[in-house]
């Protein structure tokens, strides 16, 4: 198609490559033009796995994880070689690219990691976090994969829980950590509420966090399927009372939009998916009870303990509250 082309700048790709260890490389297509392009670059992707699998690299080439950013869509070549394989992947998905009439430049995709005080290095304490469980559209419908892809909280309300959630977690001289499905980007503008909620909608994963190492500062908020949201503070500067004060005002922000809502201490940051792992620990249940039975939200909780936020449905299958 005339005009249209789309470069591989291989020095870049070559470099983070072998940053990685030649294990992995995240790639970046950065379009001309329009920014629509998350499609065609799943579809490229698609294109360019299959054209290696045939080619009979598909044991040593594979990518996956398409996620976005704010200068183009990202994804984790999350097997990367032998070099020969490397280089026909991304000729393949340059040439699809181009077929579908998209200009641009394929390159690393920048990557940004947590302090290392923070990613494992060092033994972070359990943190104070809320679970919060959003109302949804309705679930009836939707077969079982259809419920753990989607995120099915109303645009609407999505666009407000982002907005409230960065003006409730950003502090001033924070580094600021956006991660829309599997990548993470890092920047010092703390307004990213818009693309906050646009990754809870296209990926169902979400999460924002603003830092600080000196004195540590850390607040958090993730989005995940079926409506579920965890707000975490890690704070070295004030007291267990203030930072159990700032999740319980994250956690009551909607509470007519909210199904179910909680405090524990868990890891930092959390999930809904680290419940097994939160303190102190769900007596009665495990956490696939809670993760395979998200309906039970509006009428159940999973312990009867500590800070909670109940709807009528809750105390109307309450028996003796006294205790």
């Amino acid at each position: 198609m005339p005009g249209v082309e789309v470069e591989v700048v291989w020095a870049s790709l070559s470099k983070a490559w072998r940053k990685a260890q030649y294990e992995e490389l995240w790639l970046q297509f950065r379009p001309r033009g329009s920014t629509d392009a998350f499609e065609a670059v799943e579809a490229a992707v698609h294109v360019a796995n299959q054209a290696v699998d045939d080619a009979g690299w598909g044991d040593g080439v594979f990518t996956g994880g398409v996620s976005d950013s704010d200068a183009g869509p990202v994804a984790l070549m999350s097997r990367a070689g032998p070099e020969e394989g490397v280089r026909a992947w991304f000729a393949a998905f340059a040439q699809h690219l181009q077929a579908l009439g998209k200009s641009g430049r394929v390159t690393a995709a920048p990557e940004a990691h947590f302090p290392e005080w923070l990613s494992g290095a060092v033994d972070v304490p359990l943190q104070l976090n809320a679970f919060v469980s959003y109302q949804t559209d309705e679930l009836a419908l939707l077969d079982a994969e259809q419920e753990r892809r989607t995120w099915h909280v109303p645009t609407d309300l999505t666009a407000q829980i982002a907005e409230a959630a960065t003006a409730w977690g950003r502090f001033e001289d924070a580094d600021v950590y956006l991660s829309r499905r599997i990548h993470q980007t890092r920047t010092r503008n703390p307004n990213v509420e818009q693309a906050l909620a646009a990754g809870a909608i296209k990926f169902a994963m979400a999460r924002v966090a603003y830092l600080r190492s000196e004195p540590r500062r850390f607040t958090w908020a993730s989005m995940s399927p079926l409506g579920r949201a965890c707000y975490g503070v890690m704070d070295d500067t004030i007291s267990w009372q203030d930072r159990l004060a700032q999740v319980t005002r994250a956690m009551t922000a909607f509470p007519a939009d909210t199904d179910l809502a909680f405090v524990q201490y868990s890891a930092a940051p959390s999930s809904w998916s680290e419940l097994s792992y939160a303190r102190p620990a769900l007596p009665h249940v495990e956490e696939y009870h809670v993760r395979y039975n998200r309906h039970l939200n509006g009428q159940y909780i999973p312990d009867a303990h500590g800070i909670q936020l109940l709807t009528d449905a809750h105390l109307e299958h309450a028996n003796d509250l006294s205790g």
